[in-house]
């Protein structure tokens, strides 16, 4: 039985009231008018039963403070609020033609949120456009007609120009494809390096503003830094938490080479110099800025082609269709990796997938700059605290200064232990929800003397505001960006999630006491997973024996947590976790598990389902809710979050290991008001037509790909989905080892 907080007295004024009331025949017999109206004894005891209520209210809080001062003692501070960030892009379109040089801290806005830039950015007059090789395979039925015009501009090139093309070498034909930039609709368009393109290859096209002279443009950004924001694919598992060490083990990924053609008069053939990099992150795992160095005004040139077919073969740039973006154009950059990358294993190999570049980047953190803010005297009293005026407070950014004797300002240093510091050692702690600051008694760490002015700069700010959309950041405060410059987020920001409450705190203190902040049993692992900062989980599920590599084999020593997001605003009932949600779990449970256990981080593998239903409408309903309803139902029955499924209200989306039954579905379907029965249901799975049951294992869980509801017989799902079925098509093949590469106009595709 659980305990309960004890009422120390539930009496209320109207009660007060009425037994003073009754006491007065008892003490006082010649008082005998009691009207509230006339009578000052009446008004006197309506004031002291209404003082008496007050104490009352006040005393039955006795349990509650002496329960949370309890909860202080025992040391679990409130979970605080984790800041938003993201990666933004200054361009300079009608701006002053030169280059603007930013330090960290620079404030731009989303509304009323804020956020401070993270890198020093050099904004350059320029625009960029990327574009790559897209190979056009054997099997497409124009590459014949390619390969026979290809062999007669060959002749023709080798009479004029020996030596420009290798006639021994296969022709590889490519379109010059622009790389696509995410949107609200389709945040995640990704190119693989290793697959979708030709030579593993990205081309910037440096463009000057529109109606600029090329040559001041080049006078303007050589010897210049030019920073390019590059984000990876964010759809890859994350490597496990290995037994034995700390940290998560990865395999070495290959690098990105920043390159600039090298116009040399001595050969025809493109050839490229390397620039050298101020700045290389592991661009492949985490968004990230690389930032490199541009060479001087004679080298920033493109080629020049006298004979219009030859240009974009070989290793050339890509040729460019839009005579707008031809003219502009200042130089190339070539970002190659730097070493041949194959394609993503489903174990989490190498992986050479991009989701966007782009210029003048800088990376942002949701956060309010405050500086020298007074924090009141030194009184000389052991422990003093003082509060900051803002909260949460982003730990690595509070500098704490107190005033020394001679005027100057001495530095103090954060610690997670007073207890543990030395007698003279100046050092604080920090409470980052609740802003307030500690400091030590004298034998554990100095204290403050009487009269000394304390001082702090800091940055705050979290939430769930912070989490803006692509193109939401647009204004700055700094008078520098004002007239001509445009601030944008390209992508999403992520991360921001709200601080604990305190009554939050309470209901999670005998969780806390259970497991002790160390995951070991199954519920350990998902309440710990459940509270990971900066991220929103909606379903969490362990698998105790279970390696996702071998799923048919209890593996000890191995546990499996499956996560699923609570929102999704894209397949809200079927969300799929990103890498960075992945890796904050992961660093989540990093310090809290048993070193001696592997632990995989994964979100659910769906399976693909089709289905076909035909139903017959009962006498009185409208034909279009209920077929709307029906479709409700389905979606909500298969969902893998919501309640709804096998389980009912009581479930948390379609259970791990059910049976996936046809028979079941319709039986859902007839469960929909004004449905009279289903007439006939078809369900495929994955390549599968016609599947009446499938069963589930591992982190497989449905998903409903394809829907078509209708009054009557269902219709066949050979004709919905056509006679290949569901699958996918072929990939394309491998090309050849030795290469021609020759573009070919998109236009004539």
């Amino acid at each position: 039985m659980p305990l309960q907080n004890p009422v120390l007295d539930d009496r209320n004024f109207e009660q007060l009231l009425a037994e003073t009331k009754r006491r007065i025949p008892a003490h006082t017999p010649e008082w005998t008018n009691f009207n509230v109206e006339s009578d000052p004894g009446i008004t006197l005891i309506q004031l002291f039963a209404f003082l008496t209520d007050n104490l009352l209210y006040r005393a039955n809080h006795i349990p509650e403070r002496n329960r949370l001062k309890f909860l202080q003692l025992l040391g679990i501070p409130l979970q605080k609020a984790a800041a938003a960030e993201g990666i933004i892009t200054i361009s300079n379109e009608r701006g002053p033609l030169e280059a603007l040089s930013l330090v960290p801290g620079v404030v731009v806005s989303a509304g009323s949120t804020h956020f401070l830039t993270r890198d020093s950015l050099t904004v350059l007059p320029l625009a960029g456009q990327l574009y790559y090789k897209r190979a056009v395979p054997d099997t497409d039925p124009r590459h014949e007609a390619y390969k026979q015009r290809y062999q007669a501009i060959l002749a023709a090139m080798t009479l004029n120009q020996p030596g420009s093309l290798d006639a021994d070498l296969l022709p590889a034909f490519y379109e010059t494809v622009p790389m696509t930039r995410p949107t609200n609709s389709t945040p995640n368009p990704v190119v693989d390096l290793a697959t979708d393109t030709l030579d593993q290859a990205l081309y910037l096209a440096l463009l000057a503003p529109p109606n600029v002279p090329l040559d001041d443009v080049r006078e303007a950004i050589a010897h210049k830094t030019l920073s390019l924001g590059v984000a990876p694919a964010l759809d890859s598992d994350q490597p496990p938490l290995r037994p034995g060490q700390r940290g998560q083990e990865r395999q070495p990924l290959p690098a990105l080479v920043c390159e600039i053609g090298s116009l040399s008069t001595e050969t025809p053939a493109a050839t490229y110099e390397r620039l050298p990099l101020l700045q290389e992150p592991d661009l492949f795992e985490e968004v990230g800025i690389l930032q490199t160095i541009l060479p001087g005004v004679d080298k920033l040139r493109t080629w020049e082609f006298p004979d219009p077919e030859q240009e974009g073969t070989g290793n050339f740039p890509p040729r460019l269709e839009d005579d707008e973006v031809r003219s502009r154009l200042i130089t190339w950059l070539r970002l190659r990796l730097s070493k041949p990358a194959e394609p993503a294993a489903e174990d989490g190999g190498q992986r050479a997938r991009l989701r966007w570049v782009g210029l003048n980047a800088c990376r942002i953190r949701q956060a309010v700059p405050i500086s020298n803010e007074l924090l009141g005297s030194g009184t000389g009293e052991p422990d003093q605290v003082v509060t900051l005026a803002n909260t949460p407070v982003i730990e690595q950014s509070l500098r704490l200064e107190v005033q020394q004797a001679d005027g100057g300002w001495r530095t103090w240093r954060l610690t997670d232990d007073l207890l543990a510091a030395a007698v003279d050692e100046a050092v604080y702690t920090l409470d980052p929800e609740s802003g307030q600051i500690q400091f030590g008694d004298g034998l554990r760490g100095a204290r403050p003397s009487l009269g000394q002015r304390i001082r702090a700069s800091y940055q705050y700010g979290g939430g769930r505001q912070g989490n803006v959309a692509i193109g939401t950041i647009k204004t700055s405060p700094d008078s520098r960006l004002q007239g001509g410059f445009k601030i944008e987020n390209p992508l999403p920001t992520w991360g921001g999630d709200e601080g604990e409450s305190t009554a939050e705190g309470e209901r999670n203190i005998p969780r806390h006491l259970r497991h002790r902040d160390r995951a070991v049993t199954t519920q350990d692992f998902a309440e710990i997973v459940y509270r990971t900062p900066g991220v929103d989980v909606g379903r969490v599920e362990v698998l105790p024996l279970f390696r996702p590599e071998q799923p048919e084999i209890a593996a000890a020593g191995f546990v499996t947590v499956m996560v699923i997001p609570r929102h999704d605003r894209l397949n809200p009932h079927w969300p799929t976790p990103d890498r960075l949600f992945l890796r904050q779990v992961c660093r989540h449970l990093e310090p809290r598990r048993l070193i001696t256990t592997e632990i995989h981080v994964r979100g659910p593998v769906y399976l693909p389902v089709h289905l076909s239903v035909g139903v017959k409408i009962q006498e009185g309903h409208f034909r279009d809710t209920v077929l709307e309803a029906v479709r409700d139902q389905l979606r909500s029955y298969l969902s893998a979050l919501r309640p709804g499924g096998p389980d009912g209200e009581a479930g948390h989306g379609w259970p791990l290991y059910h049976r996936l039954l046809a028979r079941v579905l319709e039986a859902a379907v007839t469960r929909v008001s004004g449905v009279a029965y289903v007439q006939s249901l078809q369900m495929g799975i994955g390549d599968s037509l016609n599947v009446t049951e499938r069963d589930l294992s591992g982190l497989e869980l449905p998903r409903l790909a394809s829907l078509h509801v209708r009054e009557g017989e269902a219709e066949p799902l050979s004709e919905l989905l056509g006679e290949a079925g569901p699958g996918t098509p072929p990939g394309t093949p491998e090309p050849p080892v030795e290469l021609a590469p020759i573009p070919v106009a998109r236009s004539q595709c």
